[in-house]
């Protein structure tokens, strides 16, 4: 049964919702990380503090948190070599092999594959990927996806339902458009949280070991003025 223009509409913007409040999410953890690094940069600029670091066994810090500082980006943050490459070598109109192995665990609603072959191999993937990481699959979410494709990801005279028929070309393509923005933003999120939520626990544990050090409070308090309660408040955040 073909969802109204109503109902369809509900489904975007509750999706792009959740986007947008997944990257933010992540941008809040990113935040705190370079927070953190920000910090531990400017103290450890210090030749006299460094000094008191190595004295009180506090010198080391964990290397994903010093490549930081050195804003050398983290290994996660590094590019990365293009993926699903074999999906593009697909002829147009088949399930492509990554989505069956991403499927391989999932149970997918009837009618699902009928719906992917709409659209070329490389949109299959990403639709996919979206579909597991909302949560339970769902048929409608991929009739959205595929119904706002963008018109060179369709599989040539095939056309997906048109739910959109009623909305004007414009309007159309603002959808597409900011919908593909924010998948692509919300699949790089999706990529850097786990690194980047390892790397925070790591960066945190090592400003709360300096924090708790009553040598290295006091320091701070003298030489840092301005910035210890700044300092502080990155603890008490981190806990």
């Amino acid at each position: 049964m073909r969802r109204s223009i109503p109902d369809f509409l509900r489904i975007y913007e509750v999706e792009c919702r959740r986007k947008r409040a997944y990257i933010e999410e992540v941008e809040e953890l990113e935040g705190r990380l370079d927070r953190i690094a920000a910090a531990v940069r400017l103290i450890t600029g210090d030749r006299e503090f460094r000094a008191l670091l190595a004295a009180e066994g506090l010198a080391t810090m964990p290397n994903t948190l010093a490549r930081r500082i050195s804003s050398a980006p983290p290994s996660h943050m590094m590019s990365l070599p293009p993926v699903y490459t074999q999906a593009n070598q697909i002829a147009a109109g088949e399930i492509c092999r990554e989505v069956i192995e991403l499927m391989r665990d999932c149970t997918g609603p009837a009618g699902l594959f009928a719906l992917l072959r709409a659209v070329l191999p490389v949109r299959q993937t990403e639709i996919v990927r979206l579909m597991i990481a909302r949560g339970p699959v769902s048929l409608n979410y991929a009739k959205m996806l595929v119904a706002l494709t963008r018109r060179s990801l369709l599989v040539e005279d095939i056309h997906p339902q048109p739910e959109l028929a009623s909305l004007s070309a414009d309007r159309k393509a603002e959808m597409e458009c900011e919908l593909a923005d924010l998948s692509r933003a919300f699949l790089t999120a999706l990529e850097r949280r786990g690194p980047a939520s390892l790397e925070l626990v790591a960066a945190c544990r090592f400003f709360d070991r300096l924090m708790d050090n009553a040598r290295v409070v006091r320091y701070l308090a003298g030489n840092f003025p301005g910035r210890f309660e700044e300092f502080h408040q990155l603890t008490a955040r981190s806990k």
